[in-house]
Formats: C-alpha cells, sequence, structure tokens
C-alpha cells in the first residue's frame, strides 16, 4: 500500500508521583473510535507544590488531523512517568511509550525504523493556569502536527504491540509564580496500514484438486478494533489453479502454487494467501503407510523458511484430525537411507506449528519425528520431505493419538 501516512494517537500525559521512583500511569479512560477531521485531546493540570499530573477528556480540537485515534490512555497507547525531580524552576521525569495497538508504531513495513520514530506532541500548552509562565526546556525537536513549532519528544521504533520504549527525560521549566500547569499532548507515530487491514487470513491453504474451501478473513481498524458487516474481496494470480467466488476458493485440475490477495476497500491485507494444489492421504490413529518421496510429487507446500511453498523440495501431504488436547505422534522413517524432513500446519491458518529434522530422540537417524499436542480442533496438515534439495527415496509414515 502507498499511502502510507503517520498515525496520530491521542494520549494523556502521565501522572507524576511525588518525589518517587515509583512509575505512575494516569487511569484508563472509555475507549473510542476515530472521527474524521475531529481529535479529541486530554487536559492535563500539573500541580508545581503537590507534584501531581491529572488529566481528562478535553473538548475537540478544531481543525483536528484525519484519521487520528481519539483517547487514550491505556487505551492504544500508555504513557507512564518515574524518577521524578523538583527543582526550585523545574520538574523533571522519565516517561515511557507502550504500544498497546496491534500494528507496530514507527514503522511504514511492520519492521524496518522510520527516521521520526514515535513523538510525543506538545499540542497545547504547557501553560500557566494562573500568573507566570512555562516552557518544555528540553525538547528533542519543533514541528507541526496540528500547529507550529510543536515541542516533541522523539522514541525510537518500531514498538510492537506492547513493547514499552526506552525512557526518555522530560524537564518543564516555569517561573516562581507558577502553581498549576496544564497542557495536552499527541502520540504521532507511522503505521503500514493506516486505513485498517485484513487478517485472520489462511496464511498457506492446501487443496486437493478440484477442492473447494472458505476463506475466513476479519477486518479491523488501524487501532485493531473489528469492522462489522465489511465485505473481503479476493483475487487469485492464478485463477485457471485457484479460482475464487466470493468467500470460496475451488482448486483446478491441476497441481502447483497461486497467490491470492485480499481486500475490504482501501484497507489490504496483513499478508497474501499461498494455495498449493496437491493431492493428500488421509491418515489416523494406527496409520502405518509405506511410501517414497519421488521426482513426480508435488513441490514444497512450506518448505520455504518463511513456511510458505517452494520448489526446491519434493513432498507428500497428509491430513489428520485432531481435538484440541489431543496428542499427535508422527514419525517419518527412512531407515537412513534418505534424510526426511517432517511439518506439521495449523488446522485453520495455514502456520507451521511442528517441524524435525532429524529425530530428537536418536531412534530413527535421519529419519524425522513430531509430537505436537493440539490447541484447537480441526484438520492438521502433515507435510512428508526431506532435508537435501530434491532428494527422492523411501519411507514409512507412522501416526499414533492419545
Amino acid at each position: 500500500m502507498n499511502n502510507l501516512s503517520r498515525l496520530p494517537l491521542i494520549a494523556a500525559a502521565l501522572a507524576l508521583a511525588a518525589c518517587s521512583d515509583t512509575s505512575s500511569p494516569v487511569q484508563p479512560t472509555e475507549s473510542r473510535e476515530p472521527e474524521n477531521a475531529i481529535t479529541t485531546a486530554l487536559t492535563c493540570t500539573a500541580s508545581t507544590r503537590t507534584r501531581e499530573v491529572r488529566c481528562s477528556d478535553d473538548a475537540a480540537l478544531a481543525d483536528g488531523v484525519r484519521g487520528v485515534i481519539v483517547g487514550n490512555q491505556n487505551g492504544y497507547v500508555r504513557l507512564t512517568s518515574s524518577n521524578v525531580t523538583v527543582a526550585l524552576d523545574t520538574i523533571s521525569f522519565d516517561v515511557t511509550v507502550e504500544n498497546l495497538i496491534a500494528q507496530p508504531l514507527g514503522t511504514t513495513n511492520g519492521s524496518a525504523p522510520e527516521p521520526e520514530g514515535v513523538r510525543v506532541f506538545f499540542v497545547a500548552g504547557p501553560a500557566s493556569t494562573g500568573a507566570g509562565t512555562v516552557t518544555v526546556a528540553n525538547p528533542d525537536g519543533v514541528a507541526t502536527i496540528n500547529g507550529p513549532d510543536q515541542p516533541y519528544f522523539q522514541y525510537n521504533g518500531p514498538l510492537s504491540q506492547n513493547t514499552i520504549s526506552e525512557p526518555r527525560r522530560w524537564k518543564l521549566q516555569f517561573s516562581p509564580e507558577v502553581t498549576n500547569v496544564t497542557f495536552k499532548v499527541l502520540v504521532s507515530a507511522a503505521v503500514q496500514f493506516p486505513d485498517g487491514y485484513v487478517d485472520n487470513t489462511p496464511y498457506v491453504l492446501t487443496l486437493n484438486l478440484g477442492e473447494t474451501r472458505n476463506l475466513p478473513g476479519a477486518v479491523f481498524t488501524v487501532v485493531g478494533n473489528p469492522v462489522p458487516g465489511a465485505v473481503i474481496d479476493w483475487s487469485s494470480s492464478n485463477p485457471g489453479l485457484a479460482s475464487v467466488n466470493g468467500s470460496q476458493v475451488t482448486a483446478g485440475g491441476g497441481r502447483g502454487f497461486a497467490t491470492l490477495t485480499a481486500t475490504s476497500g482501501s484497507r489490504p491485507a496483513t499478508y497474501s494467501t499461498v494455495v498449493s494444489v496437491c493431492q493428500s492421504t488421509v491418515v489416523n490413529n494406527g496409520t502405518s503407510l509405506p511410501s517414497s518421496i519421488a521426482g513426480t510429487d508435488c513441490f514444497s507446500s512450506y518448505g520455504d523458511p518463511t513456511g510458505r511453498p517452494t520448489n526446491t523440495f519434493y513432498a507428500d501431504l497428509y491430513r489428520v484430525a485432531l481435538n484440541a488436547g489431543q496428542t499427535v505422534t508422527i514419525t517419518m522413517d527412512s531407515g537412513d537411507d534418505l534424510d526426511t524432513y517432517l511439518l506439521l500446519a495449523d488446522p485453520r491458518l495455514g502456520f507451521l506449528v511442528a517441524g524435525n529434522d532429524d529425530d530428537d530422540e536418536g531412534v530413527l537417524g535421519v529419519g524425522s519425528r513430531i509430537v505436537y499436542t493440539a490447541t484447537e480442533t480441526g484438520v492438521y496438515v502433515i507435510e512428508a520431505s526431506t532435508f537435501g534439495n530434491l532428494d527422492t527415496g523411501n519411507y514409512t509414515l507412522n501416526v499414533t493419538i492419545n
């Protein structure tokens, strides 16, 4: 997606503990969805005598930033203060930023940090409620977020969900007559999906020839809240191999791979879905099945380092039905004639949940063994493959379920 913008998040400033090292975040307020062209801020009142900051919701700022997240401390981000010190004309404290939404902050591709990082802007104030003046004594810079020359503190990104930044030292300087200070802050950070995103779609979907499957998926706002009733549109890179009709995909009569793309309006999917069309065999408790890896087999559906299909290994596919809590033991015994590789994918999204090259128990030599306890009920996919590129040879697949 090319239209990657910075995502403003409103947050309370912080609660300053009375001259202690104890962290003291502002209490949470009710979460709300963003409103176009309106920014709701939190007004914070700081007392230079009691060394406290109290914050509450305030009226919307005029001409707010489009697509902003409204509120809230402990809703989308959490700012926390510690190590408070008070001098004659300054109050200083360490502040951390914690990301509470699903998307990483401070990155436009999910991993590489943006130069602007995660910035906490003073969008109003600091100002005295009575006589005197107040300034931010040590900002990292000034920039425009919803007004000119607004001071900010910058934190390194990306910040993944529930990750806390390194602390930054904030200092407010005030004239002697100041007793109370007010200010509003706004956290601004780049995100990968500023319009929201489509998620919970299959990562790898294996289909038998001619098989039809439903395509799960869900649409979320920029902060990770579900969008009820949102329609997901699917397209296929190879309709002859895997065709889509609404929320269903149907495999054709040939083997191979196709890529499915999901969108919902301007919201892209967090990843594409790869369909692997290859006939699989159903196995169950007590299965002991002689077989072979041959040059006429399918290519691997999961053998790429990312858990995606690759044409560097041959593979056989099997399906096994498991209930949550059941433990399955799968062995691929080649009698040391073939260096095997076993993989197991979950039943819903096709992510790998287990894999083994050489038997960890040492019984099978270069054969493979997986012992896995199912976390959800469904049909899991077993891939029997090889360690070496395009290797071939005989093996026996054994399955035990407890």
